[in-house]
């Protein structure tokens, strides 16, 4: 098996397992990730919160289709693989500055790590299986 081929698989196979964990729950990895809400939520904090659940239920769909996109193309020509894993590392380095971002805009009062570590690991092998 290719550099190329191995890599989309582990990228296809961890952005599948992401988005699958993003939609079994929702709320919960949000609660994982961001900290419960504490108390009884008001009816407009339990909208906002359920809001929030839908879009990450869309955000782990988004997260499926990239990783069958990955795993789909595990056999591209060499060339074509590695031009896929280039820009799917520039779109995760993409992804961790809008993440980042948002700490420094003030939506959220701390840097959500996990996503940063999960997307510096995945543009990595990207990157590196792009350009060797």
């Amino acid at each position: 098996m290719e550099e190329e081929s191995l890599a989309l698989m582990i990228v296809g196979g961890v952005l599948s397992i992401m988005g699958i964990a993003m939609n079994v729950n929702p709320i919960k990895f949000d609660e994982d990730l961001l900290g419960a809400l504490e108390g009884e939520l008001s009816d407009r904090e339990n909208m906002l919160r359920n809001f929030g659940a839908q879009l990450r239920t869309v955000i782990g769909a988004l997260a499926i289709t990239l990783g069958i996109i990955a795993i789909y193309n595990r056999d591209l020509p060499t060339s074509d693989a590695e031009n896929l894993l280039v820009s799917m590392g520039i779109g995760f380095v993409l992804l961790m500055g809008v993440v980042a971002g948002g700490y420094y805009r003030g939506f959220v009062d701390r840097l959500i790590i996990p996503p940063l570590v999960i997307f510096s690991v995945l543009s990595a092998i990207c990157f590196y299986a792009g350009f060797m």
